[in-house]
């Protein structure tokens, strides 16, 4: 087997960018978190709109959006087995 370096460089990239995600996705959740749990009731008032609104909203409206994701997503699989298993 022959070392590929863009391989691991591919490889190297992934990892940075989902660490990088992963890191300020908790960033952001623990800020949202720490700006929700206050006493005053200010706070309690923004919770409860903020729970109203979340529960307002119906999976209906995004149907097309989550199908489009699932279609690419199946798309992107499809092309990468046929890249793996399909000699030309």
């Amino acid at each position: 087997m022959q070392f590929d370096l863009f391989f691991l460089w591919r490889r190297i990239l992934v990892i940075a960018c989902t660490l990088y995600a992963v890191i300020r996705l908790a960033q952001s959740a623990m800020l949202w978190y720490g700006r929700l749990t206050g006493p005053s009731r200010y706070t309690s008032m923004a919770r409860q709109y903020l729970l109203v609104q979340l529960l307002r909203i119906s999976p209906r409206r995004f149907i097309w959006e989550i199908m489009d994701i699932a279609l690419l997503a199946a798309l992107a699989g499809t092309l990468i087995w046929l890249h793996r298993h399909v000699s030309a």
